[in-house]
């Protein structure tokens, strides 16, 4: 009776691996066994449409992973008066398989243009190719289609113009409003990513597999300040008296953990044993209310650092009272 159980609950636990485990693994190899391209051409009709008409050569939820990011810089121009914001961004990319087309994430943005540079075309200067750009919102998805196909194994460098209004929930990269003592109502410009509002903000590899380093630089009126990730490198003064604040590359992460912020608060700072620095930002009316605030993040910091042994890998901690 004893080795009957044992082999039942034996054999229980095998089916079990094998659903959970190994057949999971199997499917995600055979998504990929042939390439991107490889499908299209076998059944170009069992693709989606794009919104011009024209067939949308991916039609899965998940991205391919034949072209991987390696580095975004993004380049960003909030306007708090219109509410909208005017960007750019460089991806550079390896291209791990040959394909004619680049699947990026991208939700409620208007793409202006998209070119393409290889690496010789950046050694020696040489203006990128446009690119043909579809959309296919439902999968909140765009293409790039490449008038040759890529390379594998090489790297190129994706340049995207796009624009968007600042949105009007919690997502993506969005406006939020406060108001002062004496009664007027302040506008700011937020963000908030996680899980996939990357996609809001600019077009991207817009999953935790994706990872990749970020370098920052946000445009700004005087009266306003901006904050990211990373600490600044340096502010550079623009025709019309306009700011551009320039940020440290980021370590190399997921889209989802990307932030910055544009507005008009105030900070108290102090700094953790592990030398890492910790601000808190509030609008002038709340600074009084920050000093505890930073008391306790600095302690609490200092106790997670020690109680997990892992240290904080970003050289400042900022918090937002809103």
């Amino acid at each position: 009776m004893a080795n009957s159980c044992r082999k039942l609950i034996f054999n229980i636990y095998v089916v079990f691996y094998c659903s959970a485990v190994i057949m999971p693994q199997i499917c995600i190899c055979s998504q990929f066994t042939s390439s991107p391209i490889d499908q299209f051409n076998k059944d170009p009709k069992a693709f989606p449409v794009a919104t011009n008409g024209e067939i949308f050569p991916w039609h899965e939820l998940r991205l391919p992973t034949v072209v991987i990011p390696l580095h975004y810089d993004l380049l960003i121009h909030p306007n708090l008066t219109s509410l909208d914001f005017v960007a750019s961004e460089k991806i550079e990319v390896l291209v791990r398989d040959a394909t004619q087309f680049i699947i990026l994430h991208s939700k409620d943005l208007e793409i202006l243009n998209a070119s393409l540079q290889s690496e010789e075309d950046v050694r020696y200067k040489k203006p990128g190719e446009n690119l043909t750009v579809l959309s296919y919102p439902a999968h909140q998805q765009i293409a790039l289609l490449v008038p040759e196909k890529l390379r594998a194994h090489l790297r190129y460098s994706v340049a995207i113009d796009f624009q968007a209004k600042l949105a009007d929930g919690f997502e993506g990269f969005y406006k939020s409003t406060y108001r002062t003592l004496g009664g007027e109502t302040r506008t700011i410009a937020v963000t908030d990513f996680e899980p996939t509002e990357a996609r809001m903000a600019f077009p991207c590899f817009d999953e935790p597999l994706f990872k990749a380093n970020f370098s920052i630089k946000i445009r700004r009126e005087s009266r306003h300040i901006a904050l990211s990730n990373m600490p600044k490198v340096k502010t550079i003064e623009l025709e019309g008296g306009l700011l551009e604040d320039h940020f440290e590359t980021t370590v190399r992460m997921s889209t989802y953990l990307v932030a910055y912020i544009v507005c008009d608060f105030t900070s108290v700072s102090g700094t953790a044993s592990s030398g890492v620095k910790v601000s808190i930002y509030a609008s002038p009316d709340k600074w009084s209310q920050t000093h505890y605030a930073l008391e306790a993040s600095v302690k609490l910091l200092d106790f997670y650092e020690n109680y997990f042994d892992i240290h904080y890998p970003l050289p400042k901690l900022g918090r937002f009272k809103f």
